[in-house]
């Protein structure tokens, strides 16, 4: 996404951090940053937020041992090789609620630091895990033997949003940004969501 908003908005410089979802807030907070992109639901406190697109979930298996159906059942998981990262990172708190199994919190197999690891972890047959279809989009299997296959769950998604203090004096450029975001998004991928309406031609500082 981000070389098309480069392309778009030439005046706009971003300094991008990466951090777990809580310290992102923490930070948000703190004014250390100005607005965040986050995997929600997440309790960040008292923001604003602009809904960019949902993110649907996959298990990710070891070559060979994908089920032949083209979902996966949050009870066919075996929590006995389950595989997530290590607490503070919001896609294992999702991917637990989309399952509706608290008892895979307690007898996942081992964590990880990052998505990455997990996946090299799956690859090597020490079990299974979450990925999030942004990260699949993004090429994250590629030269694996990893399979994955879509969670079958009512909430088998997050919803990804943009979010920034409230009462921020910069919130029209957050919507502008998020605006932005949101249409590059449909453009890459038309099943994210609806397309948005055409966004004005205004200069980000």
């Amino acid at each position: 996404m981000l070389p098309r908003l480069r392309r778009q908005w030439p005046n706009l410089k971003l300094f991008l951090r990466e951090e777990t979802s809580q310290a992102a807030c923490d930070a948000l907070h703190r004014g250390q940053l100005d607005c965040v992109l986050l995997a929600m639901p997440f309790p960040c406190g008292d923001v604003e937020k602009a809904q960019l697109f949902e993110d649907r979930l996959f298990v990710a298996f070891p070559r060979g041992e994908a089920p032949p159906d083209t979902s996966v059942e949050p009870r066919a998981i075996d929590e006995q090789r389950l595989l997530m990262l290590e607490d503070g990172h919001c896609l294992k708190d999702h991917a637990l609620s989309a399952c509706n199994r608290p008892e895979m919190r307690a007898d996942a197999a081992m964590m990880g630091t990052s998505l990455h690891t997990l996946v090299q972890m799956v690859d090597n047959g020490l079990g299974v895990t979450f990925v999030p279809g942004m990260a699949i989009d993004a090429g994250i299997l590629e030269g694996t033997g990893v399979d994955a296959r879509p969670l079958s769950s009512d909430h088998g998604f997050r919803q990804v949003a943009l979010i920034w203090r409230r009462s921020s004096p910069r919130e029209e450029e957050f919507r502008l940004l998020a605006d932005a975001l949101r249409q590059i998004a449909h453009d890459l991928n038309p099943s994210l969501g609806t397309k948005t309406p055409e966004i004005r031609e205004v200069e980000l500082a």
